[in-house]
């Protein structure tokens, strides 16, 4: 089955974290990619070298970063030679990978993956733990590296891959536009990137600076982007965590959440329209000055620091209740065929440490899982905008993640139009329409004879439930 493509030792660490596998993922079509061709680095002085493969993905100036990277690593590494296998993006690097694969050629020993691949490679035997062979090298389980990015990459009592890009959810917003110290009715008590802000305050924000030309704020329309509200709310994406049978907007609280929340977002005033959003998209909107706020996460700092005329920094999400965001995360595994397991493990070991994530961490675009390189200057560089860099260390202790796997992809999938319409139907009756995406989630988690694959009931051809218009 191909993989799906993609919004102290062992003992001391497996006594630590707390460990929680979510159900594998069924694989799914990918495109008809080729592989990127190898970029070796340079010749060791040995006549036959060890010859390693690093999978890694991102854009052309990350791809840059992690052949720095690679190069650094040669060079401290007599007898071997490392290929730098780079991609565009995750989906084409995952894909790449299982062609690889099935077409019997040599597969990355070390890979990029993301938090949501991990059941799927633990199914498909892809990967094996590196728990013991990076405490034999001496990496810092305990205290070197950030604890949620440690439990998300561990399962079946091990730790199977190494995290690496551990980056919370935050606002960006223009600071020509949205002006901090005009928020509320005491100026000291105006909302700071160090002490965050009430919702109440968020949404004053956005609606200061809306203009006919110009939009307060925008966030998609989507789980990923309201699951932070809803937790902060005080409610959960799921009826059950443990044994779910569908998603659960329609509980009080997040029902209560959604009508705060959907009070802004449904202003056309404050909101770009989904016809405005057609011809530019939220980034370029804000790049040009017509959107003072976009939820996103650290990725975002190199495209907007090469643009020119735009000043930005970054604030918490809005708490609704207390502090609650989401991160992105993405980790190194080592590959179970690897010929070279010693000297695989200590590829992984460099790329984790202080000097390989310094040299990734410049370029802009992670936050390190590695904590000495996350409170360093190669991250919370002040003369660089965002200056508050500080917000994305602290947003990830109030991070939760979102659920992974085949069932969720599902689930979300089936529920994305009825999601969207909470934003942008004319009328929306919101309990009513909760409750249908709840019910038609339940297709994913528990499918039955009488629901088609549309997640429609029988008799309801459109699916709107009768709970507002079309978009």
């Amino acid at each position: 089955m191909p993989l799906k493509t993609r919004r102290g030792v062992a003992g001391v660490l497996a006594a630590t974290l707390s460990l929680v596998l979510v159900a594998c993922s069924s694989g799914a079509d990918e495109p008809d990619t080729t592989p990127a061709t190898p970029t070796p680095t340079s010749a060791s002085p040995e006549d036959d070298p060890v010859v390693l493969r690093l999978g890694v993905y991102g854009p052309k100036g990350l791809q840059a970063a992690y052949q720095e990277l690679a190069d650094a690593f040669v060079a401290a590494t007599p007898g071997v030679r490392v290929e730098l296998l780079a991609f565009p993006d995750h989906d084409t690097a995952m894909a790449a990978y299982d062609k690889r694969r099935s077409e019997g050629k040599p597969t990355p020993d070390v890979f990029l993956v993301e938090h949501a691949d991990l059941p799927e490679l633990l199914a498909e035997e892809w990967t094996q733990p590196v728990d013991a062979l990076l405490g034999e090298r001496g990496v810092d389980f305990g205290d070197g590296y950030q604890r949620e990015g440690m439990t998300a990459f561990s399962a079946e009592l091990g730790l199977q891959c190494m995290p690496h890009d551990v980056s919370p959810m935050v606002v960006y917003y223009n600071t020509d536009l949205v002006d901090l110290t005009t928020i509320g009715e005491d100026p000291d008590d105006a909302p700071t990137p160090a002490d965050g802000w009430s919702f109440e305050q968020f949404a004053e924000a956005a609606r200061s600076v809306a203009t006919r030309r110009i939009k307060g704020v925008h966030v998609d329309p989507d789980l990923e982007q309201l699951a932070p509200f809803l937790w902060s709310g005080g409610g959960a994406l799921l009826d059950d965590g443990a044994e779910p049978t569908r998603l659960d907007l329609s509980s009080d609280d997040n029902r209560e959440t959604l009508e705060e929340v959907l009070a802004l977002l449904r202003e056309e005033r404050v909101t770009p329209s989904p016809k405005l959003l057609q011809r530019r998209d939220p980034l370029e909107l804000f790049a040009a000055g017509r959107l003072g706020m976009l939820l996103g996460y650290r990725d975002l700092v190199p495209e907007l620091r090469a643009m020119e005329d735009i000043s930005f920094d970054v604030m918490p999400l809005p708490k609704v209740g207390s502090y609650r965001t989401v991160s992105s995360l993405s980790g190194y595994c080592l590959s179970s065929s690897t010929e070279h397991v010693e000297e695989a493990a200590d590829l992984l070991t460099f790329v984790v440490g202080d000097e390989g994530e310094t040299i990734v961490t410049r370029a802009g675009y992670t936050l390190p899982a590695n904590l000495e390189v996350a409170y360093s200057p190669a991250f919370r560089d002040t003369s660089r905008q965002p200056a508050s860099s500080f917000v994305f260390n602290e947003g990830v202790r109030r991070s939760e993640q979102l659920p992974t796997g085949s069932t969720w992809e599902a689930a979300t999938a089936l529920t994305a139009p009825l999601v969207r319409r909470m934003f942008y139907a004319p009328v929306v009756n919101l309990e009513r329409l909760t409750e249908r995406i709840d019910d038609v989630s339940k297709v994913a988690f528990a499918p039955t004879d009488d629901t088609d694959e549309d997640g429609n009931e029988d008799g309801d051809e459109d699916g709107d439930g009768g709970g507002g218009a079309q978009d």
